[in-house]
């Protein structure tokens, strides 16, 4: 069955290894992380794998590399290969088999992390390990078979990956004691009338939608703080000088002795609907895999 793939010489593992992690870096030089000695060695190895497979895995481009066709298949036959042998072997030994999950920082924080008991219960053969990405980068190494599961948007999973709901995510608006009108107004949304909040940094779709909805509704926002995540928000809403427009899920970290959570109707357009995506082809040959999406959608439901 494998004897004229084995005839040859120019295949291992250990080639296979070093294709992917030139791939997953986008360079040879920063997979070497500046070693000439490895720098070297990942070049040549490459290029026996060209020579072997008849075809031309990658190309130059700028200071990096490309994958061509060729190179991207290869790339998820080898990933998806080395998991499974990876997965054996940690089986066979009586050890725990990792599952790398995928998602944005609040989503861990707030969602699963008050869950990673039940989640360590139900899985007690798994090693869980967590990677704060972007959606867009969740979905890419997904699909790329670098990670195994992504918790993104209900939105952003698109075939050939498949996605189960882990229900909506709404927002509200958390003020800490020492800001809360003491007479109190009729109109919530003018709460956030010059009120000092803290907000996520740039021009992203979160910050524009807020721009415009405090624009309809006739409210002045006074950003007084910038955050790169709505988990570094929450911390400075917890210190009591900044209110801030948060996930519903961050009441986990800001409890009512903490700060008020306030409900504000315009803010239902913000509303996301948030899946766990799997690869078909991983739970395929990892069957792991189906275990960990099962447990992490039913523990993690909001």
């Amino acid at each position: 069955m494998f004897s004229e793939l084995l005839q040859q010489g120019g295949l291992s593992l250990d080639r296979l290894q070093s294709f992917c992690l030139v791939a997953q870096a986008g360079g040879v030089t920063r997979a070497a992380k500046g070693d000439p000695t490895r720098q070297s060695l990942f070049s040549r190895q490459i290029k026996e794998l060209e020579e072997f497979f008849g075809a031309e895995l990658i190309r130059r481009k700028g200071r990096g590399i490309v994958l061509t066709a060729a190179g991207a298949r290869l790339n998820t036959i080898a990933r998806e290969c080395c998991s499974a042998l990876a997965d054996f072997k940690r089986e066979c030994r009586n050890q725990p088999i990792e599952v790398v999950i995928g998602g944005g920082e609040s989503a861990i924080q707030w969602l699963v992390m008050p869950r990673l008991d039940k989640l360590c219960d139900q899985l007690p053969n798994v090693r869980l390990k967590f990677l704060n990405l972007p959606t867009a980068e969740a979905v890419k190494r997904l699909a790329d078979g670098v990670i195994d599961l992504a918790r993104v948007r209900g939105d952003a999973a698109s075939r050939p990956l498949q996605a189960r709901s882990l229900g909506a995510m709404g927002y509200s608006l958390f003020v800490p004691a020492a800001l809360i009108p003491a007479t109190g107004r009729k109109d919530r949304a003018k709460l956030l009338d010059g009120l000092p909040l803290a907000t996520l940094e740039g021009a992203g779709s979160f910050r524009t939608g807020l721009a415009q909805a405090a624009t309809k509704a006739s409210v002045k926002l006074n950003i007084q703080i910038e955050c790169s995540s709505f988990p570094l928000a929450a911390k400075a809403v917890a210190r009591g000088n900044v209110a801030a427009i948060l996930p519903t899920i961050a009441a986990a970290d800001l409890p009512p002795a903490v700060a008020t959570q306030v409900h504000l109707s315009f803010l239902k357009a913000f509303d996301r609907e948030l899946c766990l995506a799997t690869n078909p082809r991983l739970l395929r040959i990892r069957p792991v895999l189906t275990q960990a999406a099962a447990a992490v959608a039913q523990a993690c439901h909001l």
